[in-house]
């Protein structure tokens, strides 16, 4: 009687490893997209209440402009994921949007905020109204 596994049994056993590996990786890359996108909503979220906040904090002051970054980061409880330059807070018929860029972001991330966009209001631009469909700006209305 032998003791072991022949050659043939285990580079089975390593082609089936092989296999579940390729089929985990492709899984998570889906799921961190996913996660970068759901992010990136959170984020536009927590600058629109932001918003909302200092413009009941200063309704004269914001009549005209909408504030910038650094003026709500003090509403926020972490502004220092909003202050890099992906995002913006623009002004545009006398609403308020929240603007983030997507420019250097890959495609699958592009593609989950398309995903939810219906669901969560995002927007293509700030002039069209149209829902986003996956460019390189996403907007929310903020006020």
């Amino acid at each position: 009687m032998r003791k072991g596994f022949t050659l043939v049994e285990l580079l089975i056993v390593i082609v089936i490893i092989g296999i579940l590996a390729a089929a985990m990786l492709l899984s998570s890359g889906s799921a961190t997209a996913s996660a970068t996108a759901s992010a990136v909503i959170s984020d536009l979220r927590s600058l629109k209440a932001a918003c909302l906040m200092a413009w009941a904090d200063s309704m004269d002051y914001y009549q005209t402009a909408a504030p910038q970054i650094g003026e709500v980061s003090k509403f926020m409880d972490n502004s220092d994921k909003v202050n890099n330059g992906k995002y913006s807070i623009v002004t545009s018929g006398g609403k308020w949007y929240v603007k983030y860029d997507a420019t250097s972001d890959a495609p699958e991330v592009r593609e989950k905020l398309q995903g939810k966009a219906g669901s969560v209001g995002l927007l293509a631009s700030t002039t069209s109204g149209d829902t986003y469909a996956g460019g390189n700006d996403v907007v929310m209305i903020a006020r």
